[in-house]
């Protein structure tokens, strides 16, 4: 038995859509900032600009296959996020760059789950191009995130050690000893079910 269920498709894609704009705001807004002066944060900002804006235009390439309503329903999921999770990425001007980069991290671990349910939604649906956008941008949004995961210890030295040479000596440890988390024995443990 086939699952089908068209209005599960859209709804699923335009809260994904609706999250991306929202961090794509936010990821500008950050680009201009005048705290990010490191050339590391400035490329990986860059690079998510980049990602992400290629992501929202194939979604809403997407989307342009279901009526119209579709552009009111992503305004008002914008709208909605605003109070909620936006909150988290929406700091750009304020925050030190180690909290823009963890804000980075948590909003694109979440856009990153996001397309998990969508790309499962859409294979349950037989719907292969946008399994295979969902896909893609699921293996996009993944690598940004473990390049997120490089650049924190960096920018947390380089704002805590006024000496230079001692940040990039304490940072570069740091990302050593934290990349080292991710390793695959370490990952593929088996987890203990209780």
């Amino acid at each position: 038995m086939k699952y089908q269920d068209k209005d599960s498709l859209k709804t699923y894609t335009s809260d994904l859509l609706a999250l991306e704009t929202h961090f794509l705001n936010a990821v500008k807004k950050q680009k201009s900032s005048e705290s990010v002066k490191d050339e590391i944060v400035i490329d990986l900002l860059h690079e998510l600009d980049k990602t992400i804006s290629k992501n929202t235009s194939e979604l809403e390439t997407y989307l342009d296959s279901f009526e119209n309503k579709t552009l009111d329903d992503i305004k008002s999921k914008l709208a909605s996020f605003a109070g909620s999770v936006a909150g988290l990425i929406d700091n750009a001007r304020s925050d030190t760059v180690s909290k823009i980069v963890r804000d980075n991290y948590t909003a694109l671990s979440m856009i990153t789950v996001g397309y998990t349910m969508l790309h499962t939604l859409a294979l349950a649906n037989d719907d292969n191009s946008l399994a295979e956008i969902s896909e893609k941008h699921l293996k996009e949004c993944t690598n940004m995130v473990t390049e997120i995961s490089k650049v924190v210890p960096l920018a947390v030295a380089n704002e805590v050690i006024d000496d230079k040479d001692k940040a990039e000596e304490i940072g570069q440890k740091a990302l050593h000893n934290t990349q080292q988390a991710w390793k695959p024995d370490v990952v593929n443990q088996e987890p203990e079910l209780v």
